[in-house]
């Protein structure tokens, strides 16, 4: 029972549900509407559910050696999974994530091997360019939105909204990375050991107002969105700015959980969009 938990904790399920609903909003504000829940559908969500977990999980096996200084409480330095098992764990997630995705279509399947990849390889050999795997890890999250519209095939709307993503969630790696740029040292090269305090901040500013306007683009060219897209952007977009606030006052676990839920409230505003 112990070992399962450590499984479950080593692959995040938190943000494993979050990749499976980014794929379900995907597909409704491609679509225009939400008609059934069909099996393409379902195994769209399965595949980004385990292979978002699968990323996490070999993330956690490269980086176990710095965790055992940042976080001991993780599974793999906690000792309730085994490295080699963390590692299986993974490989096997990653395997049937690609067979869901392979039963969604020939589009589907080549993202998710893509991501695959790019996860395996940033894991193991981009570790310490951390501030290169900010990007990547951005683009899985954002990308999650353009899986969810392989079902439909129409891709203009969501392309807009997956940027929005993307500079939206490569701010918050930064957050991460200023948060744990202690820890990183000797182990990772991350954009806090680069630039200065000010600076980062600057460019987390940066990359939000970008994100903003990505995700209002539709709206002004006529594509999409209502009062509600805009009522729950703009509230997201104001944790945004609060995060950006907190963020130059050194409180970063504050920071990062208010861009979080400012995230998921986008998500929400993206999703109710199309109602």
């Amino acid at each position: 029972m112990a070992k399962i938990q450590g499984l479950l904790e080593l692959i995040r399920p938190l943000n494993c549900v979050m990749a499976a609903f980014a794929v379900f909003i995907g597909y409704v504000v491609s679509a225009g509407a939400f008609a059934s829940f069909s099996q393409q559908l379902a195994f769209a969500m399965i595949a980004a559910f385990l292979i978002c977990g699968a990323g996490q999980a070999i993330n956690d096996y490269f980086d176990r050696h710095i965790d055992r200084k940042k976080n001991s409480k993780k599974p793999i330095p906690s000792g309730a999974v085994k490295a080699e098992t963390a590692l299986l764990f993974s490989m096997a997630l990653f395997l049937f994530g690609n067979v869901f995705a392979y039963f969604v279509n020939g589009t589907a399947l080549a993202i998710s091997l893509a991501f695959t990849l790019l996860l395996v390889f940033y894991s193991a050999f981009l570790g310490k360019a951390k501030f290169l795997g900010n990007w990547v890890v951005a683009a899985g999250t954002a990308f999650t939105l353009v899986f969810g519209a392989t079902i439909s095939g129409e891709y203009f709307t969501v392309l807009f909204l997956a940027a929005s993503a993307l500079l939206a969630n490569a701010a918050r790696e930064i957050m991460k990375d200023m948060e744990d740029s202690y820890f990183d040292k000797g182990f990772k090269n991350s954009l806090p050991m680069i630039l200065e305090h000010g600076q980062l901040v600057a460019l987390v500013a940066a990359l939000h107002i970008i994100a903003i306007a990505f995700a209002f683009v539709p709206l002004a060219l006529g594509f999409f969105g209502n009062v509600q897209f805009v009522f729950f952007v703009l509230i997201g977009n104001a944790l945004f700015f609060y995060s950006i606030y907190t963020l130059d006052r050194k409180d970063y676990p504050l920071a990062q959980r208010l861009s979080k839920a400012g995230m998921l409230l986008c998500l929400i505003g993206f999703l109710l969009g199309v109602v």
